[in-house]
């Protein structure tokens, strides 16, 4: 598709000519899971119930065969010493027990092309997440070390494009025409196998009863409420689900300062909308972007040149002794 098709217009300038209502009112509502979080360091909290246990029996055990009178000091230097490693382990416990939600909506907007009385407009919507847990732990940890060396930051940033008709006989008079975002119905949620081309127009009344737009995966791809009650393992197995909609806080004008910041060029977004409603049979079109993958494959080229290839990497040991190297090749890409 061509540049040429869509023009991008000032956001003040769209909400003179017509109002911010418009952009609060067409913000898809965005069910997400309160299970999508980081992994939890399990381990940490086996160890502190470990080593809780093993405090108390041998205070018990003191206090039976009077222990204590024979060498206090002993006695209160093991249970400062289990005291001090308990609190370390639930810390880290805690520390990792973080929920990933979203946090606040950016977007643009596109003028198209003039039929008539008719001018098509396209408001993308960009919902920001808190961050992104890769399901493959170890590959997970890599991936922090990637974001916070190259993207310079651990927010997850999706898209969703709202097309929409207004009339310039009628400044107030417009029509939704429907939705194009990245469909992953029935995707299991922790699978690590994405589509990231799986782009796919729903007309406006998709919506209607409620049907909101539910995360569909870790990667923060889409599905729609009645895609989840037809799968009922992930709609029990994730809940409670939390309903996110948008007020004129929480959705702010994308600039060029903020995709600089963020490093917009590396998470292979393409912001130019890829439909064009003003041509028959549109919504059967396919988009394929070739960045799609950008950070996911710069991140598989850093694990094949540091580790190696076809490596399997699943367990934290397995990339233990290689995390300074990882993280020293990932900041030389930056340089």
């Amino acid at each position: 598709m061509s540049d040429s098709n869509w023009d991008k217009v000032e956001f003040q300038d769209f909400i003179n000519k017509y109002n911010k209502k418009i952009i609060v009112d067409n913000a898809p509502v965005i069910l997400y899971t309160k299970k999508d979080k980081e992994h939890e360091a399990f381990d940490s909290l086996i160890a502190f119930f470990f080593i809780t246990g093993g405090l108390f029996i041998f205070i018990s055990l003191s206090i039976i065969f009077k222990l204590i009178e024979f060498s206090l000091v002993i006695f209160i230097a093991v249970i400062v010493v289990a005291t001090t490693v308990d609190i370390a382990l639930i810390i880290i416990y805690l520390r990792s027990h973080v929920q990933i939600k979203p946090i606040e909506n950016w977007m643009e907007v596109y003028k198209g092309r003039t039929q008539g009385d008719i001018v098509f407009y396209c408001i993308a919507y960009y919902p920001v997440f808190s961050g992104k847990c890769h399901p493959n732990r170890a590959k997970n940890v890599l991936y922090k070390l990637f974001q916070e060396e190259l993207l310079k930051s651990k927010v997850d940033i999706t898209q969703i494009e709202v097309y929409l008709r207004f009339y310039l006989s009628d400044p107030d008079k417009y029509e939704l025409i429907g939705y194009y975002l990245q469909y992953a119905e029935g995707t299991p949620f922790k699978s690590e196998k994405i589509d990231r081309n799986s782009w796919k127009f729903f007309p406006y009344d998709k919506t209607k009863d409620d049907n909101f737009l539910a995360i569909a995966n870790w990667d923060h791809q889409f599905e729609w409420r009645d895609d989840l009650e037809l799968d009922y393992d992930k709609l029990h197995n994730y809940a409670p689900w939390i309903i996110q909609k948008w007020d004129k806080y929480s959705l702010k004008p994308l600039t060029q300062a903020f995709k600089n910041e963020v490093k917009w060029d590396l998470r292979g977004i393409e912001s130019v909308p890829k439909l064009k409603p003003w041509e028959p049979n549109f919504e059967t079109t396919t988009y394929d972007n070739f960045r799609a993958y950008k950070d996911l494959q710069l991140m598989n080229d850093a694990i094949e040149r540091v580790i190696g290839k076809d490596i399997k990497i699943e367990k934290l040991k397995d990339i233990k002794k290689y995390i300074l190297e990882f993280k020293a090749y990932i900041r030389d890409l930056d340089s």
